[in-house]
């Protein structure tokens, strides 16, 4: 009698899926907490991005300014077409001229008349607004900038006197592109540029050039 060679299988039989389910279902768990991390980060990292530093109020602005004058005379001008056309020719092609108004503050002196005046002005640095104060001569040159607020955590190094006294003494028919840059401040200094050369060409129409 010739015996079976078939075994019957006894042992039970496999999942299917074997490893791959479980190496799967860690994976998606990994790119989940990936993604989560990755939002937790860029939101606090926006959160730290804003840090408000103020330098100067107005009250201490004008006192900087216009020392020891005892009256401030503050004037809005509202501009006409005319007015910011020449203003944005002065400019150039690279910076877009948009305002329609610009607040002076004169400071006078013992007879009424005017010694100088000054401006705030607020450009966009990397993300927020640099709040400073232009000082301008009554021949539209630049006596004085000064940063009032930054916000942003670099490029402070704007608001020292070695970079903003390379401003002193320009007017609006001087060049502005020879300003010397700052290592890891560059979208500051590019932003201080424009406002200071936008506040001299505004004083230089309006002023000098008397243009209604």
């Amino acid at each position: 009698m010739a015996l079976s060679l078939n075994f019957i299988n006894t042992r039970p039989a496999k999942k299917p899926g074997g490893l791959w389910p479980r190496v799967s279902f860690f994976v998606r768990v990994a790119a989940v907490a990936g993604l989560l991390l990755c939002f937790l980060t860029l939101t606090v990292g926006a959160e730290e991005e804003y840090v408000e530093q103020m330098f100067l109020n107005k009250k201490q602005a004008l006192q900087l300014a216009f020392p020891g004058v005892k009256k401030v005379k503050k004037k809005k001008v509202w501009l006409s077409d005319t007015q910011r056309a020449a203003i944005q020719k002065i400019l150039g092609d690279q910076i877009k001229y948009e305002e329609r108004r610009v607040t002076y503050y004169f400071g006078l002196n013992e007879t009424g008349r005017p010694i100088g005046a000054m401006v705030i002005g607020n450009e966009i640095g990397r993300s927020y607004p640099i709040t400073f104060m232009v000082v301008i001569n009554i021949d539209g040159t630049v006596k004085d900038v000064e940063i009032m607020v930054y916000r942003e955590p670099h490029g402070w190094e704007v608001r020292f006197e070695s970079f903003m006294s390379q401003f002193f003494g320009r007017g609006a028919s001087d060049p502005f592109d020879n300003i010397n840059n700052i290592t890891g401040a560059t979208l500051s200094v590019r932003s201080m540029t424009k406002g200071v050369k936008k506040a001299v060409a505004e004083f230089q129409v309006i002023y000098k050039d008397k243009v209604k």
